[in-house]
């Protein structure tokens, strides 16, 4: 059993502690560790470092390096530019199938945080139980808590496995929602959260990627000789150009028929926005969260707010985001934390690439 863990984003939503050059992935948002550290840390019960691999960009790859000393350097396979997470989990695959074509691989994102780590290791259980006796691809659906119009929704058919958590069959995927069709999903109770977590064995991810991808798996079949060796680099600059861009989800999960869904409850944050802090770091008795110690608030409600070493102070602020870092200063409405890509348009279009 390997993991295999996706560090490919940018991480833009949180701009500006995210940046080209050390993204959402690599910062420690919560705790002394970084969000990728803690995921590996996270999987060390069912796979030991020997048995983790990480599909990164060439430009991230260095850092990726340094903060996971105990992963084998050569499992850090640095993709030279994105071509999306079919091609991502593809390249995965097939440098755990030249170890052991059977193998299962657990996918998942490298910037995500889970509360209950007891019940996460017992869903990938599952998941990998139901990947290795049935020869399918099993994909994590989290139960929503509220109408979320941000996430991608899984709707579940027949139930094949009544034992908890449920295992079923995937009936369909939905993109992201209006408001009035996500309160429709939360009150069918049919309908999950599309988590970006998987389990499969790698040669059952590679016959479907010759099946529904086939530019895909030729691609990958070049690369194959050369992954784990001196000429992975210079294999990866060649071919990864050529190789369509699509995400896993279009170009397999939604075409196969051989999908499950788990039912997944174990606690779960994507850490999507600065907004999405004030639930996972500490508040005063006026809601505002920051992780800074010294927070002096007067008259301040519901504000969260990121200044590094220095003093927060806030008067007669509501419900703002404010973040702090040697060269820039944000502040927007906290209900707007997801339009930070307005700003990143708007550097670009003036010039000001340095601040990214």
């Amino acid at each position: 059993m390997y993991s295999v863990i996706m560090a490919g984003g940018s991480g833009t939503r949180f701009w500006p502690a995210s940046r080209k050059d050390r993204p959402k992935q690599l910062l420690a948002l919560t705790g002394e560790r970084s969000l990728l550290q803690q995921t590996v840390d996270r999987m060390a019960p069912l796979t030991p470092c020997e048995q983790v691999l990480v599909v990164t960009g060439a430009n991230h790859s260095d850092q990726v390096r340094d903060q996971l000393s105990l992963v084998p350097k050569s499992q850090v396979l640095a993709e030279p530019m994105g071509r999306n997470t079919a091609a991502a989990a593809g390249l995965a695959a097939a440098w755990v199938a030249k170890k052991d074509p059977s193998a299962v691989c657990l996918v998942l994102p490298a910037d995500h945080l889970i509360t209950d780590e007891s019940l996460f290791m017992g869903t990938l259980k599952k998941a990998a139980q139901k990947a290795i006796s049935e020869d399918v691809l099993v994909t994590l659906g989290l139960t929503p808590h509220y109408p979320a119009t941000g996430f991608g929704y899984i709707e579940a058919g027949t139930v094949v496995d009544e034992t908890q958590p449920k295992v079923m069959q995937v009936a369909a995927f939905h993109e992201k929602p209006d408001l009035e069709t996500a309160r429709s999903y939360l009150d069918s109770g049919r309908y999950f959260w599309n988590s970006g977590m998987f389990a499969w064995r790698a040669e059952v991810l590679l016959a479907e990627i010759r099946r529904h991808l086939p530019k895909l798996a030729d691609g990958l079949d070049e690369l194959a000789p050369s992954l784990g060796t001196p000429q992975e680099a210079e294999a990866l600059a060649r071919v990864y150009p050529e190789l369509p861009a699509i995400s896993v989800d279009h170009g397999i999960l939604e075409k196969t028929s051989e999908l499950r869904v788990v039912k997944a409850d174990f606690g779960w944050s994507d850490v999507g926005s600065w907004e999405a802090m004030a639930d996972l770091w500490p508040k005063d008795k006026a809601e505002n969260a920051s992780r800074q110690k010294e927070v002096l608030a007067i008259d301040a409600t519901g504000n969260v707010v990121d200044a590094g070493d220095r003093l927060v102070a806030l008067l007669g602020v509501k419900d703002l985001a404010a973040v702090v870092t040697d060269d820039v200063l944000m502040i927007l409405p906290k209900d707007r934390a997801q339009d930070v890509r307005l700003i990143i348009e708007a550097l670009k279009e003036k010039g000001l690439e340095k601040y990214l």
